[in-house]
């Protein structure tokens, strides 16, 4: 580089990346006061409130831990101190779960962070927000009635959001989705460059990115095939968003190691259970790290691990298990007091109860009602006594799913009768990627002529999370405040046009209630789909992603919140063990009357390795969608980089680290660029005015990406027609250098990327205002990001003709680049059907809230039998305790291949052949080969099925066709004929 050539970074960070407090109240006894100057001091009274805080803070860990001084977490820990600085962040949506906390509970809450976050590698977003304190906390069931019952509530001060269409009439206490609801972007990108500033408060039924949505896993340890690496715009928009597919944790990690259980009850938090395990990473460095679930009743699980090199002893295979958990738990946790901590006993039932708590979040069976509403109809009475379908209704019911006979179903019945046909004989029933939907359709349940309520229909229907209302032509529009239920709070209202015709289409709208958050698919802007494939597969996701946002809303996630407290306390009351001999502590107790002192504990020591999971970071980041600073968490993993809003916990922001080309720091903070070139402007927070947040932070992205800090350089040339000496694409990567020219002397080389010319992002600039700026401009500064070690330009989309940079977001088609996978984990959810049989009492999941909950006191004859089932419904399977060994063979693709490798490369004979020559685990059986192979084979049949389906369809769409000519033709043949004999007899 010449002279001219200028690193970014700079004695500006030292400057630039103090927290601005301007818009952070300060705590002071339960309220907020007035802020502190900017980049300043605070006052004396200030200074004196938070010091009092946080010795009150201290002394109550002290009190409740009874430990010494200085056992107390120093200041220096990496976090900022939670006294002096609130969570509310600058804009929230009012639809989020925390949006209901009180204030004295957001306060609570903030206390709750990692003391070390550049520490803790946390598995997924979930165990990431319970470890900062974000998502919503439930405090117990509120008397005001929910669902469609809350807009006739009379108490209810919502009017709705004023949204209305021909489908959907404005609702109290509801909020619609009509098609015209914009994404919230918080990059700059062409995006969001070119449009208009919305103000905080439309925020509310703004949809998230679709790559934000499907933010889920941070640590994959189940290694599954993630697909190619290509840019947000080219991914599938019409995914289902995760659960707490974290849950699969324990299964993973756990079960089949050596792990201990350590159970308690708390006076404040309540049951606990804490899992551990020691794990070898790297057998040649010695490297290990320890696994640990965190399970508190009314938190969510936190999932992490933690580097053994950073404890005192970092020998810690010879460690005593106690002091070993207890230094442990002050890494992670430390709010929970050690001393309630017991060993469990030694029970396979403990681990089949954790187990089922972990895992009962998770739901793959849903029962979803459909009502018809025929011409001139639009009340819930009114569609309940309509007795009989309609052609344009079984039209519908038959694209849905499929029309099953329910005496002797043996599939997901979703509460209706399959032996005496007490509830219809009929009823439509799909599965869709590993989901199986029972739809309660009206015309098909048991009509009482008696009965103006139909009750034997409505205690299916009202019963169901999600409703769809199938609207014929003339149907007046559909309000939610005509329905009485508790249960339904999402209605999907789909019309029809055309009807039993070979143009036939449906217009949707959806409507939910305001405790629900908002979920996606989102409704495209005139929503109006043809009879194909794509709608099908857009309809079944939105029902699927509509009832796992209903488990999200404070009434179901209490009810969820309180079951689960249940199992802990039935596992705390009754497989705890013996209390151990503590040694000299427990010895000067009993006989001296006092306690041993114990010895100062050392700060963790940082790690040199690369952790797997997300470090966390707190952050200010800027929201180009409105123009304003959102306070989030910033968590950085291997494979993963997110943004959880603060105190909401919501994923705003996912990328994966393969798509980070660059960084670049200046006066307004850390500017990260992706994809192609767009750019997320964050700023760390800092109490020291010193730029150490962000020094670890990018040593972190220089460990996970392939990306490079970005580097100034300036042109200078004497006259506006002399050559700057490259050539540039509408990209910004510089294409062909000439030698000794200008461009060469200042250090630009082919492969090049140029993410900013003259302070504007190319990313928002089209090829034509990039020639036009280079055209007239004797001066230009660039902010370019040189190429890789061989000399190809950093991408993080490895199409180099995407057509995201012109603006296009189009679907990748699979002939021309690797598949996307259909979803994650679908084998485990298959897996699980196999160890939950179906007809169990304790079916995991099972169709309704009060069916999704389990017993706690089965017997051991119980447990027997279903290890029988088990064990005789897979004859070649291991024992009980390779159950994870198998899980990870289903779920292991082979290890040679890249992440850009397509899903036929998984079955080509070149790979078979490269199996049979590839080492085996020593864990692996012969019968896991089998398994692993027979279920590639079940995935390919399954596509198969589905192009056969989608082929079948689209021949019938040509046999009409067909139809239609040869009906053309005759008529054209008649009418020549008609003409001729008209023209003889002239």
């Amino acid at each position: 580089m010449s002279s001219t050539t200028s690193s970014v970074r700079s004695a500006n960070r030292t400057r630039s990346l103090c927290h601005h407090l301007h818009h952070q109240p300060l705590l002071v006894s339960g309220s907020s006061t007035g802020s502190p100057p900017i980049g300043g001091s605070m006052d004396e009274g200030s200074s004196a409130s938070t010091s009092s805080s946080a010795t009150a803070r201290a002394l109550d860990m002290f009190n409740r831990r009874g430990n010494t001084a200085a056992d107390v977490l120093p200041p220096s820990a990496g976090v900022p101190n939670t006294s002096a600085v609130s969570s509310s962040s600058g804009v929230i949506s009012a639809d989020q779960p925390s949006s209901t906390n009180s204030d004295n509970d957001t306060e609570t809450f903030n206390e709750w962070r990692p003391p070390f976050p550049r520490l803790s590698a946390y598995q997924d977003c979930l165990s990431l927000a319970a470890a900062w304190g974000l998502g919503m906390h439930p405090n117990g069931l509120d008397d005001k009635p929910t669902g469609a019952s809350q807009a006739q509530s009379p108490s209810e001060d919502d009017s709705g959001d004023g949204k209305f269409n021909e489908l959907l009439a404005s609702c109290p206490a509801f909020r619609n989705e009509l098609g015209w609801e914009p994404t919230r972007r918080f990059a700059l990108s062409r995006h969001t460059f070119d449009m208009a500033h919305t103000d905080a408060h439309e925020c509310e039924t703004w949809m998230r990115e679709h790559s934000a949505s499907e933010a889920g896993i941070l640590e994959d340890v189940s290694n599954v095939y993630l697909g190619g690496r290509l840019c947000a715009a080219r991914q599938p928009k019409t995914v289902i968003e995760p659960q707490d597919i974290g849950s699969y944790y324990y299964r993973h990690c756990f079960i089949s190691k050596n792990h201990i259980e350590y159970l308690g009850m708390d006076d404040i938090l309540g049951p606990i259970s804490i899992s551990m395990v020691r794990e070898i990473v790297d057998r040649k460095e010695s490297y290990s790290i320890y696994r640990m679930i965190v399970r508190i009743s009314d938190q969510k699980t936190i999932r992490v691990a933690v580097p053994e090199e950073a404890l005192s002893t970092p020998e810690g295979s010879d460690r005593a298990t106690r002091p070993l958990m207890r230094e442990l738990l002050e890494i992670v946790c430390p709010k929970i007091s050690f001393g309630i901590l017991r060993p469990s006993i030694q029970s396979p039932r403990v681990e089949e109860l954790i187990m089922k708590i972990d895992e009962q979040p998770i739901y793959t069976r849903y029962k979803v009602g459909i009502m018809l509403c025929k011409n001139e109809q639009s009340t819930e009475e009114q569609m309940y006594n309509n007795e009989f379908s309609t052609p344009s209704f079984d039209e519908f019911l038959d694209f849905l799913g499929q029309r099953v006979t329910l005496k002797g179903f043996e599939a997901y019945k979703g509460g209706l009768d399959t032996r005496g046909d007490t509830t219809g004989t009929h009823s439509i029933y799909s599965e869709y990627q590993a989901h199986e939907i029972m739809f309660h359709v009206s015309t098909l349940l048991p009509f009482t002529p008696s009965n103006r309520q139909q009750l034997s229909r409505k205690r299916h229907i009202g019963n169901d999370m999600v409703t769809i209302v199938f609207q014929e032509p003339g149907a007046l529009p559909f309000s939610p405040i005509t329905v009485r239920s508790h249960f339904q709070h999402v209605f999907i209202i789909v019309r029809v046009h055309n009807e039993c015709s070979e143009n036939v289409t449906y217009s949707v709208a959806v409507s939910r209630s305001k405790d629900v958050p908002a979920f996606g698919p989102p409704v495209p802007k005139g929503a109006c789909f043809s009879k194909c494939a794509e709608f099908h597969d857009w309809l079944l996701t939105k029902i699927i992603n509509a009832e796992n946002a209903v488990h999200r809303s404070k009434k179901f996630a209490t009810m969820a919140a309180r079951t689960r407290r249940e199992a802990l306390r039935d596992l705390v009351e009754n497989y705890v063990g013996p209390h151990q001999n503590e040694g000299a502590s427990k010895i000067a107790s009993r006989f001296l009357g006092g306690s041993v002192k114990r010895k100062e504990r050392h700060n963790p020591k940082p790690t040199n390795h690369v952790m797997r999971g997300a470090l966390s970071w707190l952050v200010d980041v800027h929201d180009y969608s409105t123009n304003q600073r959102i306070s989030c968490v910033l968590g950085v993993a291997q494979d993963w980089i997110v943004l959880l809003e603060r105190p909401s916990g919501t994923v705003l922001f996912s990328t994966p680290t393969h798509s980070i080309i660059g960084w670049a720091t200046s006066d307004t903070g850390l500017k990260l660029y992706y994809d192609h070139g767009d750019q997320l402007l964050l700023r760390c927070y800092s109490e020291t005015c010193t730029d150490s947040e962000l020094n670890e932070l990018i040593r972190r992205l220089e460990n996970v990406t392939k990306g490079d800090e970005a580097k100034e350089v300036v042109l200078r040339r004497l006259k506006t027609t002399d050559n700057w000496g490259f050539h540039v694409q509408d990209e910004g990567v510089v294409t062909d250098v000439e030698m000794y020219q200008l461009a060469w002397k200042a250090g630009i080389r082919q492969g090049s990327r140029i993410v900013e010319m003259d302070s504007m992002p190319i990313s928002t600039l089209s090829f034509d205002k990039i020639c036009d700026q280079l055209a007239v401009s004797e001066c230009v500064r660039l902010l370019m990001i040189s190429p890789s070690s061989d000399g190809s330009p950093r991408r993080g989309c490895e199409d180099p003709n995407c057509p995201a940079v012109k603006g296009i977001e189009q679907m990748l088609t699979p002939d021309a680049f690797a598949k996307q996978p259909i979803t994650r984990y679908h084998e485990m959810f298959r897996q699980k059907k196999l160890e939950y049989p179906t007809n169990s009492a304790s079916s995991s999941p099972a169709s309704s809230f009060d069916e999704r909950t389990f017993s706690f006191t089965a017997t051991k004859k119980t447990i027997e039998q279903r290890a029988n089932n088990i064990s005789n419904n897979r004859p070649n399977t291991l024992s009980s305790a390779s159950v994870h060994d198998n899980m990870c063979t289903l779920l292991n693709p082979p290890k040679y291949l890249n992440r850009a490798q397509s899903d036929e490369q998984l079955r080509s004979p070149l790979m078979d052949e490269l199996n049979r020559k590839a080492p085996l685990s020593a864990r692996e059986s012969t019968n896991e080969r089998e398994s692993s192979e027979l279920v590639r084979i079940q995935t390919h049949l399954e596509r198969t099925v589905q192009e056969k389906r989608a082929l079948e369809m689209l021949a019938q769409q040509l046999k009409k066709q067909l139809i239609q000519e040869r009906q053309s033709h005759d008529n054209t043949k008649r009418e020549m004929e008609r003409l001729k004999k008209m023209y003889e007899k002239k």
